[in-house]
C-alpha cells in the first residue's frame, strides 16, 4: 500500500484526475495491488512453510524430491502415453497425455509438476474431473497441476489431459528449442528438438518431473510434411501423406520424465550396423555416419565391462548448433552436438560417455538432483576405463587429467566453500541447472578410482555391474550398498572417507595418479610450444587431447600479447576446426587483450557454438575483462542459443 500512497502523490495520479487516465484505473490498481500482495504474502509463507517442513531430501509435497511439486511418495505413474502435434508456426505443441498410475496411499487430489502449459481438459477414467493450476507455486520450479479425485491405495487409474504448450514470449527456461530456418544446417526447414534434463519435461506435459519416477512410454508425434519426428523409443508405425507425417514410438523399459525427448525436422536416418544407426540433416548425414562410424565397436566394448546392452537399438541424432550440450542420453535417441564432428573422431569420447548412460542413469537413475554424481560419477568413471580400452593407457591418463583440469576451474569459479562443490549439493526449491558443472561429473569419478585403488580394479567392476543393476538410488543407498559388498567378500581395510569425499566441499585430496616420465614429456611438450621451439608439423599430428592438455599447462604460465601471436602466427591455433581447442586460446586472449582474439573470430566462434562447455567460459573471460564485447556478441547471438544457455549467460553478464 505504501507504493500506492506514493502514486497517489505523484504527478501520474494528478494527470490521471485530469482525465488522462479516468477514475477507473484507481480501482483497478488497487484491486490489483491487493491482490499481488496476498499473492507475495502467499507464495512467502509458502516459502517460510516449505523451509521449515522439509525432510532431508523433499518438500511439502513429497519426501523425495524438493525439485518436484508432485505428490511423489502418494501416487506414481506407471506409463505415459503421449500425443503431440507439432505447430512450428505458431510454435507450440497440443495434444493429450494419458497418464496410468497407481496409489501408494488413499488420496484425495494429484499434484502433477507444470510449466507454461494451457490445460483444457482433465479425466480420470474418462470422467471429466475438477482441476486446478496453481501458477509459480515455486518460482524456479514452476506450475502444478491438482488434480481432485479420491483413490484408495493400491488404486489403478488413468488421467487423460489435454492440452498446449504456450509461445514462449519471454525467453523462460524450458524444454522446446524453435529453429527458424537459418538456424539450420540446410537452412530450407524449421527445426525442433527438447531437453527435458533436469526439470524441463514439465514444460513438454504435466508428469511426476522427478527422476524417483519412472514409467514406460507410447510416443505419437505429427509433423507437417515433409518433415519427420523422431521420439525416445523405439519406431512401430509411420504414416506418411501430403499434409501430415505420423510417427509412433514405444519405450518398454521405465524411464524418468527427463529423458523423454522429442525432435522433429528435415532429417535422415542412416544404418551403421545391425543395431546402431545416426540421424542428422540430410547435408551432414555422410559426415555424421563417419565420424560415428565405430558406434558398434565402442556399445560391444561397454557391455564387456558391465552387461548386455538392454535397449535393442541405439541410435544417435546430431542436431543444430543451438544445442546446448555436448550429449544428452535420451534412450533409443541420444542427441548430439555438432561440434563433435571435427572429421577425425578425436571427440568421440563424449559418445561413449552418452552409451554408458545406458546403464547408469538410464537404467539406475540418481533418485534426486542432490545425487546427480550417482549418474555422473558412475558414467565418467566408466568412460575413462572404456578410453583407456579403445583408444590406449595413455589416451585414457591424458583424458584423466583434462578432468581434472576441468574440476579444479570449476571449483575455482564456485568458490571451495560453495556448497556445490560438494557430491552432495543443498538445492533447496532451486532450479538444477544453477548447480550444473563437471564437478558430479570428474569429482565423483575421482571418488570411485579411490575407491577402486583399495578394492582392486576385477572386484570393483562386480561393485559396479551391481550398482548399475539398481532402479534408483540415493548416496546413502550407494553407501549401504557398498558396505554389504565389502562384507561379503571380506574385503577389508578400506577407508571409504565417506565425510571427505561425498559431504565436503572443494576439491578431494587424492589426485590422479600418473608415471613421472608421462608428466616430463608434456612438460617438455608445453615448453616448446610456449617457446616457439616446436615444429608446426609436430604439432598438428598431436592427438586433439594431447593439444588440449598443453594448453591447459601453458595457461600455468605466464601469457602475454607476444605468446599468443606466435601461437596465431605459428601455429594457427586462432583457425582451429576444433572448439576444444579454439575456445582455450580465446579465453588466454581475452584474459590479456590480445586482438586477434576480440575480433572477427571471437564473435564468429560464439555464434556457430550453442554447447555450454565452450560459450560460458569465453562469456565468463568476456563478463571479468571485456563485458561490453560480452553483451555485444550475446545479444547478437542470444536467439541461437538455447534457453538454458541464455539463462546462464545473461547471469554471467548481469543483465
Amino acid at each position: 500500500m505504501q507504493a500506492l500512497r506514493q502514486f497517489y502523490q505523484s504527478r501520474y495520479y494528478k494527470r490521471s484526475l485530469y482525465g488522462v487516465i479516468g477514475l477507473g484505473v484507481i480501482g483497478a490498481i488497487l484491486v490489483v495491488s491487493t491482490k499481488l500482495k496476498k499473492q507475495q504474502s502467499k507464495q512467502q509463507s509458502l516459502n517460510q512453510f516449505q523451509s521449515n517442513e522439509q525432510s532431508l531430501q523433499g518438500t511439502i509435497f513429497n519426501k523425495l524430491d524438493k525439485c518436484s511439486l508432485s505428490n511423489l511418495d502418494q501416487v506414481k505413474t506407471l506409463n505415459t502415453s503421449i500425443q503431440l502435434e507439432i505447430d512450428f508456426i505458431q510454435q507450440i505443441l497440443t495434444g493429450r497425455v494419458i497418464l496410468k498410475m497407481k496409489a501408494i496411499q488413499s488420496v484425495n487430489k494429484i499434484q502433477l509438476d507444470a510449466k507454461m502449459l494451457s490445460i483444457k481438459v482433465v479425466k480420470v477414467n474418462d470422467q471429466e474431473t475438477q482441476f486446478h493450476v496453481k501458477e509459480s507455486v515455486v518460482k524456479e520450479l514452476g506450475d502444478q497441476l491438482e488434480i481432485f479425485t479420491e483413490k484408495q491405495a493400491n488404486e489403478e487409474f488413468q488421467v487423460e489431459i489435454i492440452y498446449s504448450t504456450l509461445q514462449n514470449v519471454h525467453n523462460e527456461q524450458v524444454a522446446q528449442n524453435w529453429l527458424q530456418p537459418p538456424q539450420t544446417f540446410g537452412n530450407k526447414h524449421p527445426f525442433l528438438f527438447t531437453q527435458s534434463e533436469a526439470i524441463y519435461a514439465r514444460s513438454l506435459y504435466p508428469c511426476q518431473d522427478s527422476p524417483s519416477i519412472k514409467s514406460t512410454f507410447d510416443i505419437e508425434l505429427i509433423v507437417p510434411a515433409p518433415l519427420k519426428a523422431f521420439g525416445s523409443g523405439l519406431l512401430v508405425k509411420e504414416t506418411l501423406s501430403q499434409d501430415k507425417n505420423i510417427f509412433q514410438f514405444k519405450q518398454p523399459v521405465a524411464i524418468p520424465s527427463y529423458l523423454f525427448a522429442i525432435c522433429a525436422g528435415d532429417l535422415e536416418k542412416k544404418k551403421i550396423s545391425e543395431r546402431t544407426f545416426v540421424i542428422s540433416e540430410p547435408n551432414l548425414i555422410n559426415k555424421c555416419a563417419n565420424e560415428f562410424s565405430d558406434m558398434e565397436k565402442y556399445l560391444s566394448t561397454i557391455e564387456e565391462y558391465l552387461t548386455p546392452y538392454k535397449w535393442n537399438e541405439y541410435t544417435v541424432i546430431v542436431l543444430p548448433k543451438a544445442f546446448p550440450y555436448g550429449g544428452m542420453e535420451n534412450p533409443n535417441l541420444t542427441f548430439l552436438s555438432p561440434s563433435l564432428v571435427v572429421g577425425d573422431k578425436s571427440e568421440t569420447a563424449v559418445l561413449i560417455h552418452e552409451m554408458i548412460h545406458s546403464w547408469s542413469g538410464n537404467s539406475m537413475t540418481c533418485q534426486n538432483w542432490e545425487c546427480f554424481w550417482l549418474n555422473e560419477g558412475i558414467t565418467t568413471f566408466i568412460e575413462n576405463k572404456m578410453v583407456g580400452k579403445i583408444f590406449g593407457k595413455d589416451q585414457q591418463t591424458l583424458h584423466g587429467l583434462l578432468g581434472d583440469n576441468s574440476l579444479q576451474k570449476s571449483i575455482n569459479n564456485f568458490g571451495a566453500d560453495h556448497t556445490y562443490t560438494t557430491l552432495s549439493p543443498k538445492i533447496d526449491q532451486q532450479n538444477p541447472d544453477d548447480c550444473f558443472s563437471v564437478i558430479p561429473y570428474q569429482k565423483g569419478c575421482q571418488f570411485l578410482r579411490f575407491l577402486e585403488g583399495q578394492i582392486g580394479e576385477q572386484k570393483f567392476q562386480e561393485f559396479i555391474r551391481l550398482i548399475v543393476s539398481q532402479d534408483t538410488l540415493n548416496s546413502e543407498q550407494f553407501r549401504v550398498l557398498l558396505e554389504k559388498f565389502l562384507l561379503e567378500n571380506n574385503i577389508q581395510g578400506v577407508d571409504i572417507q565417506w565425510q571427505q569425499w561425498i559431504i565436503d566441499p572443494g576439491m578431494p585430496q587424492e589426485k590422479l595418479k600418473i608415471e613421472e616420465q608421462f608428466s616430463k614429456k608434456y612438460e617438455k611438450l608445453a615448453n616448446d610450444l610456449y617457446e616457439n621451439q616446436m615444429q608446426l608439423e609436430d604439432f598438428q599430428n598431436l592427438h586433439s587431447n594431447e593439444k588440449c592438455f598443453i594448453l591447459d599447462l601453458i595457461g600455468n604460465m605466464k601469457i602475454d600479447q607476444r605468446i599468443l601471436q606466435n601461437l596465431e602466427e605459428e601455429y594457427q591455433l586462432f583457425d582451429s576446426n576444433n572448439p576444444e581447442i579454439l575456445h582455450r586460446i580465446l579465453i588466454y586472449g581475452i584474459k590479456c587483450n590480445y586482438p586477434g582474439a576480440l575480433g572477427d573470430k571471437l564473435s564468429h566462434f560464439l555464434s556457430a557454438n550453442g554447447r555450454m562447455k565452450f560459450i560460458t567460459p569465453v562469456y565468463r573471460a568476456l563478463s571479468e575483462k571485456n563485458p561490453e564485447i560480452g553483451l555485444r556478441i550475446f545479444n547478437m547471438c542470444r536467439n541461437s542459443y538455447h534457453s538454458i544457455a541464455a539463462a546462464q549467460i545473461q547471469r554471467m553478464l548481469g543483465i
